[in-house]
């Protein structure tokens, strides 16, 4: 944790304190967010269904969307074994405890966790649609359609698997969203990666780094399978699996009102960010790139998201650097009461027993306190984005991320109402 290393730092230059403001005042043009955009953790390397086949996958993916949401079951086995009066009858009692932890990973549609004792499927047999493709895994982040991602290439195996795609030709693989802290365990619904340019570089890194790549995401996929888990545990290969076209079930369909609502809202949402001041918001210049548009296809629905996602993220970045300011704040004035001179400019060894017990255990407290605080903002940065991106309609989605715009609203809104009241009592 970031606060851990401040805590046990062996250098730390006094005069050199971070500051929120310098890092985040330049905008993220690219995606018109005010505020840098974090990078997802990259590990150590960087058939489609027919009419009833979709009208069940749809229910399903509603039932799951209102779950999401916060109306919370009892605890029951596969949501494709119950039967739709039991269904009925839950929804109708369903509650939501707002005091209670989110289970925002008991959303998520999960392949079985990798098994290394599995035996290889060396000429697996494959249904009608399917396909096997290469599965990259590339930490927590969930990769959006329509999105453009480099990655720098060093691992063998992944080198080989880079090999693989350009001699047969795909120039595609499987990204999946990774269960943060369960290692192997990854989402069923994933990003297509399509290798648009690949650049060797070995000599200019010197065997550092073997590729720079340049991506889009083209698709989504169903994971119906694993292949190989085995490689998984030696690193001796990559990984496969069996896919299967994940479309949207209502491709027809027409959701104009819909989507025209959902721009004005955000619209709207970037002005009432900018009237309360929000220190990490979207700026004007988010329509300057394209305009704001929900509908499907490039620039439109998915853009809006990854807008959000960026917004997200980069919050969770301002309060690590609200807390690592903090800690060293506290630092600076310990050092100048104890009559070091800092104005030279020179790293200072600090550690943390030499740190006075008041001191130490107001970072303690400062540390737990945003430790309990960055699970929620990191959930909230992740899950919420699988969930979008697991969902076979349009029409969901919309809903789903209109759900969020209103919780973003009513969060404003409040911090206006307690600004206006602090205001008037001045």
């Amino acid at each position: 944790m970031l606060a851990a290393r401040a805590l046990h730092t062996a250098r730390w230059c006094a005069t050199h304190a971070p500051t929120t403001s310098s890092r985040f005042a330049s905008s993220a043009r690219a995606n018109g967010a005010r505020a840098t955009t974090l990078c997802a953790p990259r590990g150590r390397d960087a058939r489609r269904a027919g009419p009833g086949r979709r009208r069940a996958r749809r229910g399903r993916d509603a039932r799951r969307w209102n779950d999401a949401r916060g109306f919370a079951r009892g605890a029951r086995g596969d949501d494709e074994d119950e039967d739709e009066d039991d269904e009925e009858a839950d929804d109708a009692s369903g509650s939501f405890d707002e005091s209670a932890p989110r289970d925002w990973a008991g959303k998520v549609r999960w392949m079985p966790v990798m098994d290394v004792r599995r035996e290889t499927e060396e000429s697996p047999t494959l249904a009608e649609g399917e396909l096997v493709m290469p599965m990259f895994p590339l930490g927590s982040h969930v990769y959006l359609p329509d999105t453009e991602h480099v990655l720098n290439i060093f691992e063998p195996r992944y080198r080989s698997m880079y090999n693989e795609i350009l001699f047969n030709g795909s120039r595609r693989f499987v990204v999946p969203m990774c269960a943060p802290n369960e290692p192997g365990k990854f989402a069923s619904v994933a990003a297509v990666f399509y290798l648009d340019d690949l650049k060797e570089v070995s000599e200019q890194t010197n065997d550092q780094v073997k590729f720079v790549c340049s991506h889009t995401v083209i698709e989504r996929v169903r994971v119906v399978r694993s292949l190989n888990d085995r490689v998984w545990g030696d690193r001796s290969s990559f990984l496969k699996v069996v896919t299967e076209k994940f479309e949207d079930c209502d491709l027809d369909d027409d959701f104009t009102n819909k989507e025209t609502a959902l721009e004005e809202r955000f619209r709207a949402l970037i002005d009432m960010q900018e009237k309360v001041d929000e220190p990490i918001r979207f700026t004007k210049d988010v329509e300057l790139a394209a305009p704001i548009s929900a509908k499907r296809g490039k620039m439109g629905f998915w853009r809006l998201v990854n807008l959000w996602q960026s917004l997200l993220q980069s919050r969770v970045t301002h309060r690590e650097n609200e807390l690592q300011a903090g800690i060293q704040k506290m630092l600076r004035k310990f050092l100048e009461d104890s009559g070091v001179d800092l104005s030279d400019g020179r790293q200072l060894q600090l550690s943390f027993e030499s740190i006075p017990a008041d001191i130490r255990a107001e970072i303690q407290r400062m540390n737990e306190q945003y430790g309990e605080e960055r699970v929620e903002l990191l959930n909230s940065a992740i899950y919420p984005f699988q969930y979008l991106v697991q969902m076979d309609s349009h029409a969901e989605r919309l809903d789903y991320f209109g759900e969020l715009v209103s919780e973003e609203e009513k969060r404003l809104a409040a911090k206006n109402t307690l600004r206006a009241m602090f205001e008037s009592t001045e």
